[in-house]
């Protein structure tokens, strides 16, 4: 924990590779950890699978990145940071506009997250 969640359209292995290496480092600035305790998971959404402003698939206008971040509840201004720099770092390694690229904070208390069975707090 902390561990990024990302939907993306499935992009080559060298575009995640950067991704998650700056990311990383974008959290880890942010919200002051280390990044053994970063992960990041890929979820894929091709054409046929993704809809905006109710067109689907390759009709609908522009595709967006979609990003959790699921961690124990940081500062508005960390989150802040954390969002503006992981933009940077998405919308440079994916080479896209930040506008398209959305990121929510899913905070988690310490109580709700177990690692090996064994619980955080």
């Amino acid at each position: 924990m902390p561990f990024i969640e990302i939907t993306d359209s499935g992009p080559a292995q060298e575009i995640r590779e950067i991704a998650t290496r700056t990311m990383t480092d974008s959290l880890c600035q942010s919200f002051a950890i280390k990044p053994e305790i970063v992960t990041c998971y890929y979820n894929s959404a091709p054409d046929y699978s993704y809809g905006h402003a109710g067109k689907h698939g390759k009709y609908a206008d522009t595709f967006r990145i979609f990003i959790k971040v699921h961690a124990f509840e940081r500062s508005a201004s960390a989150k802040g940071q954390a969002a503006r720099l992981m933009t940077q770092a998405v919308a440079e390694a994916y080479g896209i506009e930040p506008k398209n690229i959305i990121i929510y904070f899913m905070d988690r208390a310490p109580q709700d997250a177990f690692h090996a069975g064994i619980p955080s707090a």
